[in-house]
């Protein structure tokens, strides 16, 4: 008779979790079934062991209660589509819409022919950002070894596409607070004793909100050079989109050269145009000490440069931007 009352009470809280209903039993009662578990016996009869205590009937309280303290996320037994938005050198990014939040997520799948150390920086970058906390960069959840991805949150544009579709009609302001947000997010990870090493107008994303407000998003951290750490080789191959010509080694990257890679993004910003400006105004005297040719004239680092783009006004020049 107990075997078959803990099987009915199993089958109900079963049937109640299948209806996304929570349900909870009494504890005591809980308590007590598991512990009757390990010496029932269908026949012959079950010996109750000397140390088994009595159990407390309850007549006046609820024996099942509804649990308020959880929330019950849906179960799929399919996967959900994924669409392909971007392909870079050892990865793919995909978005799909979650089901139980109903808002968009990104994967990012590294490729099947990656090397053991390319792979290597691929886990590292997930780590990186994982443990990175700050809002101009892209956020990550969940880290999946078998299928060699994770997930991140989905952002809309890329920095490139973002100010393309929109060069005729952005303003100055706008443009102004992008840049300080590209800054604000690039002086953190100086500040955490990282190195970006692939700043380029496709690494920094943009997510859009209603009424126009956007957030500036550093993401791609695959060549990351992390200063406490002895990963880097002196023999490192040089990438990056961007790529400071007075650097002859990955090895001897710093912060002046990440310098470089921010003054053609700043430039691409103000002007809506991948040449560097080369005009008189403040925003591009900004952008010539960023890419100067000579490490000591440029600025040292990006807290200099902030205080800089903080103090740049519109103009009349500067209107239709």
């Amino acid at each position: 008779m107990m075997i078959a009352l803990i099987k009915e009470i199993d089958e109900v809280l079963e049937s109640l979790t299948h209806a996304n209903v929570e349900v909870k039993l009494f504890e005591e009662y809980r308590t007590a079934i598991e512990s009757c578990k390990p010496w029932l016996t269908r026949s012959g009869g079950s010996a109750i062991p000397e140390d088994f205590k009595q159990i407390r009937i309850v007549k006046y309280e609820p024996v099942f209660t509804l649990s308020n303290a959880t929330v019950r996320l849906k179960k799929r037994d399919t996967g959900v589509r994924l669409q392909l938005i971007g392909e870079g050198s050892y990865a793919k990014v995909f978005s799909y819409v979650d089901p139980d939040y109903g808002i968009k997520f990104a994967v990012k799948r590294a490729k099947k022919d990656l090397s053991e150390r390319d792979l290597h920086r691929f886990q590292q970058e997930f780590n990186i950002l994982k443990r990175l906390s700050f809002p101009y960069g892209v956020q990550v959840y969940q880290y999946d070894e078998t299928r060699r991805e994770y997930k991140m949150e989905f952002c809309e544009d890329t920095l490139r596409t973002y100010i393309k579709r929109r060069n005729s009609t952005l303003r100055f302001a706008s443009r102004k607070r992008i840049a300080l947000q590209f800054l604000y997010g690039i002086n953190y990870i100086h500040s955490e004793n990282l190195l970006h090493r692939d700043i380029s107008l496709q690494n920094v994303l943009v997510k859009t909100f209603a009424g126009g407000a956007v957030l500036v998003k550093l993401s791609d951290f695959g060549l990351v050079k992390d200063k406490k750490s002895e990963y880097t080789r002196t023999k490192t191959e040089m990438r990056g989109a961007i790529r400071d010509p007075l650097l002859s080694s990955f090895k001897e990257y710093d912060i002046r050269n990440e310098i470089y890679a921010i003054g053609h993004v700043l430039s691409y910003i103000f002007s809506g145009r991948e040449a560097l400006m080369s005009g008189t105004e403040a925003a591009s005297r900004i952008v010539r000490k960023c890419t100067a040719h000579d490490l000591a004239d440029r600025y040292q680092n990006v807290l200099e440069l902030i205080n800089e783009v903080e103090k740049l006004e519109a103009t009349p020049t500067d209107a239709p931007a």
